[in-house]
């Protein structure tokens, strides 16, 4: 998805009050020892029915998928998150399965929050806190050329590095 339809997306959640710079698909981090435990027990269980590989692999992608869902909502977020940037302010904006935003999950104010960008694999980490408000929130964006997102999020992360 281009930068240009997310920033449309943006701006029919938040308004056009101000500019925004840059905006990217961002998820949750995730919860790699809850990850762990349920890929163990799925696992276990698809061994125990005897059930096939390819049966036992997409059972374990759904737990794994279920595990995300439930780590994000008692974040009361999403899984996957438009991440939409501003001269005043870091927007965070929920994303559904079918790819639509309708409301703002969470808002940081620039000036007061502390942006922490490392690189993860061929990701790289997002990490926004802002003691003073007392939110915070880690975000995993792509930083390769051959996912759809990962054009919108180098450029949110780098106009939050810039700034940090």
């Amino acid at each position: 998805m281009d930068e240009k339809t997310l920033i449309e997306e943006a701006v029919n959640v938040i308004g056009n009050d101000e500019e925004i710079l840059a905006a990217g698909i961002f998820g949750l981090q995730d919860n790699y020892a809850k990850l762990a435990v349920a890929g163990v027990a799925t696992g276990a269980v698809a061994a125990a029915l005897d059930a096939g590989p390819l049966a036992q692999g997409a059972v374990a992608g759904a737990t794994i998928h279920g595990t995300r869902r439930l780590n994000a909502e008692s974040k009361g977020v999403t899984t996957r998150m438009l991440v939409a940037v501003t001269a005043s302010a870091i927007h965070i904006l929920d994303r559904s399965d079918l790819g639509t935003t309708s409301c703002e999950l969470m808002r940081f104010a620039r000036a007061t929050t502390a942006v922490q960008v490392t690189k993860f694999g061929l990701s790289r980490h997002l990490n926004l806190a802002d003691e003073s408000a007392g939110t915070s929130i880690g975000l995993t964006g792509a930083a390769v050329f051959y996912v759809p997102e990962a054009a919108g999020d180098k450029l949110v992360l780098h106009v939050l590095s810039a700034s940090s």
